[in-house]
């Protein structure tokens, strides 16, 4: 039985093996093109392409050919990647063309377009530039893409490029979204076409209004300090206008966009010749869908969204004519569909369920991923736009990640469970129609979750595989867990809790496991993972009892989970430990501090430690301002329960993180040392927030695994 070692699991060939990301159907269907790690470079992504017919894949691009050995990312790429969690190199993305003859692949800052036709590529970018958010129009006439700050685009038949903008600058960015809108609203682009290319809406956004702030990025050889305007927790955003360029008479209209003048621009899309715009208030307790007419201004308010709480965003605003668009809306207390027509909201779905992304919408139905009963699984459905029961098309236990071709005839599936790594199924949506297939073709397989060329063979037999299971938060709701038992070992064991925590996030789900997870399990720790009140994928009422006071709510929740495990006769009791990134590590802060009896040691990497340290968009939304909560802000800061701390702790930070800034641990160095309370650190120079450099994380998972062998 061969142990998994930290070294192994972040070297190559990756255990992930064939698994593809970022599956798209060619536009007419007959073929599948998906990203796949290389065997010789786990972080480099080439180009596959899988043919339907012949059932086979094969490496179309491999992304060696357009890599340059000397090229460096600029500002605006490191940002983007890292609010992305994009920590792969060589092909991040790529789009079709509507007509399915060009492909556009954004490589190392340039852009090149491959003739599917006959596989010729070319780079249309300016040698020596480097490019961000590359777009095709959408009946593939031009690509836009921004260079320093401005807009452009290629206009393809001509083969020229056209500036749209001219002022941009370090203050100014055109056409791409600001920092805000990126981590914390998931909006990650800053233009869009119209649906006959005639116009380009796109963002302007200036700095200027939030004050600079200065940080340290330390490197192994250097420090740089860093001018960030940094919109911490009840300071001011950045000013963000929204500008219309009409591509035939070379015009730039502006968009009057806000219900009030400290808005957020959540959302914009195309609703035929209107923008369709959701602007959400400040306190985030309001969103608004307007329609705007570009060119007259004209603005007609489609839906009005209001929480006692907060509202969270999403992206299933679907246009499907002038008059009929799809929503989803917890405004009942669950995310469901709705079908707004003429003014008219009708409810498609109900009940206990969600409803996370819309697939597909053809002239009957809406295919939807989400679930319907248990939020461990998610499956793929379909809903009649005329009403009634939705029918579950994915049976299979376990979570399914699927996408339709642009015709809604197949889907694709991208599956895993606990004891499945991840395989990829072919679903026909219409059966009876003029595009069916061999019957083989019919929910088969296309790639499976393992088999003899699976590079975690070897590990198979010292897996060890976790278990759900529920229990009951003081409230009475339901939370979810997954426990993972190490194998071959007798008991009493120590037991980790592993956690996040934090809102917008699940954990707990009948998925494949982070192999992370068996370093720990392998090495004689059982590990306990819990999804506490205020995590997502949940309902509203699940959320809510984190709002105006983080880490109490969640903390009660985790030491449920801890009682039920210290009942278990396998687990020691007194050899709990806790182990948290990010909002993971605060929590791993709160409950070394809060319950110093239960957990007798923590690792805490990226911790946030101060809310007032941290975004306005994303601390506002539980806690309001500063100014409005006050007391909210220092009852959820580490700091008033740092004197009850008695466990070991491990601290760990990346000195160049501009996510959650490295200030947050410097303070809480000091105030451990001015208490006199021991605790161990390890900070790494040039690393950011996600610390995900190879030999990073090989350093780090084996600096915590001696902490919790020493401490537990």
């Amino acid at each position: 039985m061969i142990r998994l070692s930290v070294e192994r699991l972040f070297s190559d060939p990756p255990l992930t093996g064939a698994l593809p990301a970022s599956m798209k159907f060619a536009p007419d269907g007959s073929y599948l093109a998906y990203l796949r790690s290389a065997d010789d470079d786990r972080l480099r992504l080439d180009l596959w392409r899988y043919d339907l017919d012949h059932r086979s894949g094969s490496c179309w691009i491999d992304a060696r050919r357009l890599l340059s050995a000397d090229s460096k990312l600029t500002d605006a790429e490191k940002a983007e990647r890292e609010r992305k969690r994009q920590f792969s190199n060589g092909i991040t993305r790529f789009d079709f063309s509507s007509d399915g003859r060009m492909l556009l692949l954004p490589v190392d800052g340039a852009g090149y377009l491959l003739n599917i036709a006959d596989d010729t590529l070319h780079q249309f970018t300016p040698p020596g530039t480097r490019q961000t958010d590359f777009q095709f129009s959408p009946n593939g006439s031009f690509v836009s893409y921004v260079r320093a700050n401005n807009l452009y685009y290629w206009d393809i038949a001509a083969g020229r490029e056209h500036q749209v903008t001219d002022d941009g600058s370090d203050l100014v960015a055109n056409g791409i979204a600001e920092f805000i809108a990126q981590e914390e609203m998931h909006r990650f682009s800053g233009h869009w076409w119209s649906p006959d290319e005639s116009s380009l809406a796109f963002t302007s956004v200036d700095e200027s209004p939030i004050e600079i702030s200065r940080r340290y990025e330390i490197d192994a050889e250097e420090f740089n300090v860093i001018e960030q305007r940094y919109p911490y927790a009840g300071a001011c955003n950045a000013d963000v206008a929204l500008k219309v360029f009409d591509l035939v008479d070379s015009s730039t209209r502006t968009v009057d966009w806000r219900h009030a003048a400290d808005d957020y621009l959540a959302r914009v899309d195309w609703a035929g010749s209107e923008l369709a715009l959701q602007v959400q208030s400040r306190d985030q307790q309001s969103l608004n869908l307007d329609f705007v007419n570009p060119v007259s201004g004209s603005r007609r308010n489609l839906l009005h969204e209001s929480s006692d709480t907060w509202i969270n965003l999403h992206d299933n605003f679907k246009a499907l004519d002038p008059e009929r668009f799809l929503w989803t809306s917890e405004r009942d207390g669950n995310a469901n569909l709705y079908l707004y027509s003429n003014g008219n909201a009708h409810q498609l779905t109900n009940g206990e369920c969600r409803i996370n992304r819309i697939v597909h919408v053809d002239s009957e139905s809406a295919y939807v991923a989400g679930w319907f009963g248990t939020a461990t699984e998610q499956h793929l459905y379909r809903i009649s736009l005329a009403g009634g029961e939705p029918e579950q098309i994915t049976h299979e236990p376990g979570w399914h990640d699927p996408v339709a071709d642009n015709a809604g005839h197949f889907v694709v599936d991208r599956f895993s469970s606990l004891g499945n790594p991840g395989s990829v199924y072919l679903y026909n949506l219409q059966p009876d129609s003029r595009a069916e297939p061999p019957a083989d073709k019919r929910g088969s397989m296309l790639l499976p979750g393992f088999n003899e060329d699976n590079p975690y063979q070897e590990f198979l037999d010292a897996h060890c595989r976790g278990e759900l299971g529920e229990l009951t938060a003081e409230d009475g709701q339901i939370l979810h867990y997954r426990l993972t038992r190490p194998k071959q070992h007798t008991g009493p064991l120590p037991l980790i809790i592993s956690v996040y925590g934090g809102p917008g996030v699940q954990r707990v789900k009948n998925e494949w496991a982070p192999l992370t997870t068996q370093l720990f399990a392998q090495r004689g720790f059982g590990v306990l993972e819990l999804d506490n009140r205020g995590s997502g994928n949940r309902s509203r009422i699940f959320e809510a009892p984190i709002y105006r006071q983080l880490g109490s709510i969640e903390v009660a929740d985790q030491l449920v989970g801890a009682a039920f495990a210290g009942s278990l006769d396998w687990v020691d009791s007194e050899r709990i430990g806790v182990f948290g990134h990010s909002y993971g590590g605060y929590m791993t802060l709160m409950c070394l501090t809060r319950a110093p009896d239960i957990f007798k040691a923590g690792v805490s990497v990226a911790p946030v430690t101060d809310w007032r340290l941290y975004d306005t968009h994303y601390t506002e939304r539980y806690l309001r301002t500063p100014e409005e909560n006050s007391e909210g802000y220092l009852a959820s800061s580490v700091f008033p329960y740092l004197k009850d701390l008695r466990g070991r702790l491990l601290i760990i930070h990346g000195m160049a993180d501009d996510n959650v800034l490295f200030t947050n641990s410097t303070r809480i160095f000091k105030a451990l040392q001015q208490r006199m309370i021991p605790f161990e650190m390890m900070t790494y120079p040039g690393s950011k927030h996600a610390l995900q450099e190879r030999e990073v994380a090989i350093h780090r998972f084996n600096l915590i695994l001696d902490f919790f062998e020493r401490s537990l």
